[in-house]
């Protein structure tokens, strides 16, 4: 099923749906966004009985809507990652703080799934069958380097003062 909606508040409850897909993005039409376009009535047919995909008349206050409800973040520190699709389990009104909440990049999905119609494809069957393969897709795998530095053990020091130089590196990169 597919709705194109003014505001986030005209979405209608509906028991029955499990499943909700919110485009989000700015006014701007690139490639990934066109893809998301052409394709918005086929993967409402094709998504089932059961889930809803979503966009706005107007773009950029839908995303801002839907971006704030959902991430608790505005739109404009999440420009880098639009268009994207935000998928969840929950209504706006019944959302709660164990609700599922993805918010995929088209674009890194393309380069998951191979491209846009192998992503469509997949995210149709995954609302259809819930198949937990596809949400395995969005996991950050381990590189060898992460795995090799989180063995590594580094402690320097100078008269029975150390630094730990491992958690400086962390502190600075943001983690």
């Amino acid at each position: 099923m597919g709705y194109a909606l003014s505001t986030l508040g005209n979405l209608p409850v509906q028991d029955e749906i499990s499943l909700y897909i919110f485009v989000v993005g700015s006014s701007w039409k690139d490639e990934a966004y066109q893809a998301i376009e052409d394709n918005f009535m086929e993967i409402a047919k094709q998504i089932g009985p059961t889930a809803v995909i979503a966009k706005g008349f107007e773009p950029e206050i839908w995303s801002s809507q839907v971006c704030d409800r959902y991430l608790g973040k505005s739109t404009e520190t999440l420009y880098d990652v639009f268009p994207a699709l935000l998928l969840t389990d929950s209504h706006p009104d019944r959302l709660s703080e164990t609700s599922m909440r993805l918010l995929v990049p088209l674009r890194d999905a393309e380069r998951r799934f191979g491209g846009a119609a192998a992503f469509f494809d997949a995210l149709s069957e995954f609302a259809r069958t819930r198949n937990p393969s596809f949400l395995a897709r969005f996991e950050e795998k381990p590189t060898i380097g992460s795995k090799a530095w989180s063995v590594l053990e580094l402690k320097p020091n100078f008269f029975g003062f150390g630094i730990n130089i491992k958690e400086l590196v962390a502190r600075v990169q943001g983690k």
